[in-house]
């Protein structure tokens, strides 16, 4: 038998262990008496015939070292507010920066784009306040 064949049955065989779990438990939350059925039995044999994956060893961690990596990482919260704070008013500023270069790009662009529409501008004689 083909390495992928044992796989894919060990996987059948995990999947199909899995369903009759989920039947008993919804079976138990409807208040249904729960009786195996013949699937589960076979589907139970054929996960215990199934390749077993070698167990990977895991040592508990050490509470200093979790205590270190947590200080290394660790900001103050007040400091998290001021920084917080200045990058929401630097961003208000550079919108507020380019709010302006658009409407005096806008400005300009209809300007020169309208100019020859405007009417001249008329030329007055320079009035001094004695002359009112």
């Amino acid at each position: 038998m083909s390495d992928r064949l044992s796989e894919l049955q060990r996987q059948r065989a995990l999947i199909q262990g899995h369903l009759t779990w989920l039947d008993q438990e919804i079976a138990r939350a409807a208040g249904a008496s729960i009786t195996p059925t013949p699937t589960a039995t076979a589907s139970s044999a054929l996960i215990k015939d199934a390749v077993a994956l070698p167990a990977i060893q895991v040592s508990a961690p050490d509470v200093r070292d979790a205590d270190a990596l947590i200080a290394q990482y660790e900001t103050n919260p007040k400091n998290l507010t001021q920084s917080t704070r200045k990058g929401c008013f630097m961003i208000f500023g550079l919108a507020l920066l380019l709010l302006g270069i658009v409407i005096c790009g806008l400005l300009l662009y209809t300007r020169s784009r309208h100019a020859h529409d405007l009417p001249p501008v008329p030329k007055s004689a320079p009035t001094s306040p004695a002359n009112r």
